[in-house]
């Protein structure tokens, strides 16, 4: 059950986001020592449906049989090379602040097959201390430090003066992809990608769903 060989396939975003969300429900279902699963009890288990889930994964390749539905620990695997994430990966983090040190102690980042190889601030008080097993440099070794530890991704979590230029310099030394916890917007030349994780947005998306809730129930009562 290995994925199919498209090199020039397109893969919508949405795919992709599924993709990793199917791999999270078969792990938690190989910890529980269920070895398949059919399309129907998977789709109902991730909220999709059945269909959707089918149209996925047959964009690459055939997967399970009918008698026995989808082996739970190949398919995870089969996702996994899908996805990019079978082997693991350097990541780089920018910021040892209090939402860096968290994230340095975060381990389900090593289970998802990315390692923090190194982090990066301008603190002198920082530089060259250990946290959480990782070295944390000059942000002035950036790009020596991109490239001898083979750094592919960096997570931003620093302050948002100056930023800009820090993935300026991320993108001159090779670097394509930034998962960015700062709430600033950022540009990149064609070809990479940043990711926005606004813990605050999602926190006023809650009050604001919560608040009307709240307003529906006084209506009612």
């Amino acid at each position: 059950m290995a994925p199919t060989d498209k090199k020039d396939q397109k893969v919508s975003l949405h795919t992709v986001e599924r993709l990793s969300v199917y791999r999270r429900k078969l792990e938690e279902l190989s910890a529980d020592e269920v070895e398949y699963i059919h399309s129907h009890q998977l789709a109902a288990l991730v909220g999709v449906t059945p269909a959707q889930l089918r149209r996925d994964l047959a964009s690459f390749g055939s997967y399970g049989n009918i008698a026995r539905g989808y082996g739970v620990k190949q398919m995870s695997r089969t996702i996994s090379q899908i996805i990019g994430t079978d082997s693991m990966q350097n990541v780089g983090l920018v910021g040892v602040g209090d939402l860096g040190r968290a994230l340095l102690s975060y381990r389900g980042f090593e289970e998802r097959g990315f390692h923090i190889a190194a982090a990066f601030d301008v603190d002198p008080d920082k530089v060259g201390r250990v946290f959480a097993g990782r070295r944390c440099y000059s942000l002035d070794k950036l790009e020596t430090a991109l490239v001898d530890l083979q750094i592919r991704i960096l997570v931003l979590a620093a302050r948002p003066e100056g930023l800009q230029e820090i993935v300026d310099r991320g993108v001159a030394a090779g670097i394509r992809s930034f998962l960015n916890f700062v709430p600033k917007t950022l540009t990149v030349p064609e070809g990479c990608f940043v990711e926005h994780i606004d813990i605050s947005a999602k926190l006023e998306k809650l009050s604001f769903l919560s608040r009307q809730q709240n307003d529906r129930t006084e209506v009612a009562e």
